[in-house]
């Protein structure tokens, strides 16, 4: 068909063929054919591999255990992987092109092959992304997910893609070893040490923080000092979030946390059992002991019998500490299977402080700050009734 025009010759190796021309015709047919192959090729190939891909990912994900791959197929992560495919074929064939003698096609050999290169490294950033995102989703499923959140890790997965990614693109345009880049980086460590030097504590926090189990999403923490009174709502790698009780948001540098004193109100949660510590203050002078009137009055004013036993006397401070334990006791929202405790404490005005200390069942905020109300107002109206004052700073 081409006559003279087209000659095909072998090299001293089997695998090398050589195709000569003198026709500028027939040389450009070629180059087209081959370009258009290469295209042809790669895209057949795109379609055929992710079709295969996709249908084995949708057999295996209807078998039991096999959610993952579901998040998987939902990120599109194998969707994303199949351009591996043609950048492949277009990378194995840039050599191709290195070897036509036709003008200007052999010196976009090396850069078609550094560009499906790099367009492969890119494809498997986007891949590992997409499957950073799924196991963020999937591992939300997971009960314990709260109690040890991965968010920080996730993070710091991903600064390591970009940064092996940024490596090896970098090596790829310069024609260098990446161990020649990273040898080159060495020497400036110290000071990415110092530039990056808030980021490397809180990178550093968050793995201590995720590895002791000290902070959780959810969790309830007071950081005095910083504003911080409310409720752990993210945690990433720099940063821990809180939404304060009156919603303001306060953002804390996560090595905050290890370098500083914080109280976490996770144990009260995790018990269902919240203390209610508080003191009472008497005038001294009132304090006596009751004589068979007051003791009537107290039988036909209290429910709670006040059986003391016999040949005790008691002051009237005594039967009022003696009646309300009695009454906190029956209260059904007191715990009683932890210590309740209804006790003097020293104080440094001429005063008797009677300190009550108990565990109320009811941990939400609200209704705690109701029951301990409650409480405290009976407390205090009860206590006229043993004749006892109740101490206030007289008015000048």
């Amino acid at each position: 068909m081409f006559g003279n025009h087209l000659r095909i010759e072998r090299g001293a190796d089997w695998t090398q063929v050589h195709v000569a021309t003198d026709s500028w015709a027939i040389a450009t047919l070629l180059v087209a054919i081959l370009l258009l192959g290469i295209l042809l090729a790669s895209t057949i190939c795109y379609y055929v591999t992710r079709s295969i891909m996709l249908s084995m990912v949708n057999r295996l994900a209807r078998k039991e255990g096999r959610k993952w791959l579901i998040a998987a197929g939902r990120h599109k992560v194998f969707h994303r992987l199949a351009p591996l495919v043609p950048a492949a074929i277009v990378y194995a064939s840039a050599p191709t092109l290195s070897g036509l003698t036709f003008p200007l096609i052999p010196v976009l050999g090396r850069p078609i092959a550094v560009l499906a290169a790099c367009y492969m490294v890119y494809t498997l950033v986007r891949a590992a992304l997409a499957l950073r995102d799924s196991i963020a989703e999937r591992y939300s499923q997971v009960p314990y997910a709260t109690e040890r959140p991965i968010k920080s890790f996730l993070q710091i997965a991903t600064i390591a893609v970009y940064l092996i990614a940024l490596v090896g693109i970098v090596s790829l345009l310069i024609g260098r070893s990446p161990v020649y880049l990273l040898t080159g980086l060495s020497a400036i460590t110290a000071l990415l040490i110092i530039i990056f030097r808030d980021s490397l504590l809180g990178f550093v926090a968050s793995i201590q923080l995720a590895a002791y189990d000290m902070v959780r999403v959810g969790d309830w923490i007071e950081v005095p000092g910083f504003l911080a009174d409310g409720t752990v709502i993210d945690i990433a790698l720099n940063t821990i979030k809180v939404r304060n009780f009156d919603n303001t948001i306060v953002m804390l540098p996560s090595q905050i946390l290890l370098t500083h004193s914080i109280r976490n109100w996770r144990g009260m949660t995790e018990a269902g059992a919240r203390r209610l510590r508080h003191a009472i203050h008497f005038d001294v002078d009132s304090v006596r002991f009751p004589d068979d009137g007051m003791l009537a009055r107290l039988s036909e004013r209290i429910d709670h019998p006040l059986a003391l036993p016999e040949g005790e006397r008691r002051t009237n401070l005594g039967l009022y500490r003696h009646y309300l334990s009695g009454y906190l006791r029956e209260h059904q929202a007191v715990r009683c299977d932890l210590p309740l405790v209804i006790r003097h404490v020293q104080s440094q005005a001429p005063i008797v402080a009677l300190e009550i200390c108990l565990y109320i069942d009811e941990t939400r905020w609200e209704p705690y700050e109701s029951l301990l109300s409650d409480m405290l107002d009976h407390a205090y109206g009860i206590a006229p009734f043993f004749d006892l004052r109740c101490w206030q700073r007289e008015r000048s």
